[in-house]
């Protein structure tokens, strides 16, 4: 081998060795500035994660996809008919961190209360242990939970609906039965849990994520520490209903826009000069017909941001069509006092398919036609926050009484924060 050869060789070999094993300690990749770009509020030392009222409240609407650690995730512990009992996570727990109750008062015990089953993505719930299941098919009014609950009777076909926060009614659309209720049948045995996971779980194109060129009218005003006006528009969801402030039972957690209104104070320390005029029962065309004083209010309020979310009651039979043109006519009404609004038009969380059928069908059309608006107004005041792909995910680990405290059509606490968390990656970059 020549001398300009064998220089060469050593050369690359010397290049080689100096790749594997550096200067000094041999060091593995690492993979903390891919963390750090795509989850900017991720944790790396998951064993210095510790739980409290303060830090929950601080994280209660921050996007949780933006992090490795899950804030009082609620799961419902349901015992099987083959004698396990157990709640489902929605990730593997690289660490639990907490798990209480659904009132954020009783801390269980890890051993005694429960296990954890990582490869499950299960919490398992011992023999003697104080956290009280349901049955398994409770959701149907099999074998209901013990408490101060009554049954009523729903008439043949028809949909009785209970006159108490104390009743509950099993209802049965052709599809079998399902309870309906918004006392503590279902709320009443959450367990609220807190735990760090892998982000690689993370499905992709379900939640949110921060576009710089959306919103962006908005979003200057609260980084100048402009205060600004923000109405909402909807139906009993945008109201509140079951969330447990609307229900007036702790931890009240509040609805999710005044979430939004609380996170945007917080993040920008700008005042926000809130306005809900969202009805329940209502459709989309409500602020253009028997909802004229709701709108008119939405006006006068001359909105900076105005969230307009409807479609729960328009599974009804709203066509998608007619619910695109009602949601652009309130937009135009509004507009007309505010030229330079930013919108965020929510596509619905999933009732029970018990309840109406063709749900993800029809809720997947009027996403597409919101989608329409958001690509004709395409000077980024329009953004379209779709909670019905969250939903989905959610039902894939869980049942619907784990992410409505009604078992229909009302999100629970945890719903409401992932509404609030989505609405809020349209308008604040948490890398910045």
């Amino acid at each position: 081998m020549s001398k300009i050869k064998k220089t060469v060789v050593s050369a690359v070999c010397a290049a080689v060795m100096l790749l594997a094993f550096g200067c000094g300690e041999p060091k593995s990749p690492s993979k903390e500035p891919d963390v750090t770009e795509q989850y900017p509020l991720y944790v790396s030392d998951i064993e210095s994660i510790s739980y409290s009222a303060e830090t929950y409240a601080q994280k209660m609407s921050s996007p949780f996809w933006l992090s490795n650690v899950m804030y009082n995730e609620i799961a419902v512990p349901f015992e099987y008919e083959d004698g396990s009992v157990y709640a489902n996570l929605m990730y593997a727990p690289e660490r639990v961190v907490s798990v209480m109750d659904q009132q954020l008062k009783v801390t269980y015990e890890e051993g005694k209360d429960y296990t954890v089953d990582k490869a499950n993505k299960r919490l398992v719930i011992p023999a003697g242990s104080s956290i009280v299941p349901l049955y398994e098919k409770a959701d149907e009014g099999v074998n209901p939970p013990e408490g101060n609950y009554e049954l009523v009777t729903a008439p043949p076909g028809g949909l009785a609906m209970p006159d108490s926060v104390s009743k509950y009614v099993i209802w049965n659309n052709g599809g079998g039965p399902f309870v309906y209720t918004e006392c503590s049948y279902f709320y009443g045995k959450y367990l609220s849990v807190t735990y760090a996971y892998d982000v690689s779980e993370l499905p992709k194109s379900v939640f949110n994520r921060h576009d710089k060129t959306m919103l962006a009218g908005v979003r200057n005003k609260l980084k100048a520490g402009n205060d600004i006006s923000m109405v909402v528009l909807g139906d009993s969801i945008s109201a509140g209903s079951s969330s447990t402030s609307d229900l007036k039972v702790e931890p009240n957690t509040p609805s999710y826009s005044e979430q939004v209104k609380a996170e945007l104070e917080r993040v920008y320390g700008a005042k926000v000069d809130y306005t809900n005029v969202a009805k329940g029962g209502s459709m989309s065309d409500y602020p253009l017909g028997e909802g004229a004083a709701a709108l008119a209010a939405a006006k006068s309020a001359k909105p900076d941001l105005c969230i307009i979310a409807y479609g729960m009651n328009d599974l009804s039979g709203t066509t998608p069509a007619k619910f695109q043109s009602n949601i652009e006519e309130t937009m135009l009404a509004v507009k007309s006092e505010s030229r330079d609004c930013n919108f965020i038009l929510v596509n619905s969380f999933p009732c029970n398919d018990k309840f109406v059928g063709n749900v993800y069908e029809t809720l997947g059309k009027y996403r597409a036609k919101l989608n329409e608006l958001q690509e004709k107004y395409n000077d980024g005041s329009v953004t379209v926050i779709d909670m019905l792909a969250p939903g989905e995910h959610f039902l894939t680990r869980k049942k619907i009484c784990e992410i409505s405290s009604s078992n229909v059509n009302h999100p629970n606490d945890f719903m409401h924060r992932v509404y609030a968390m989505n609405i809020m990656t349209a308008i604040c970059d948490y890398k910045n």
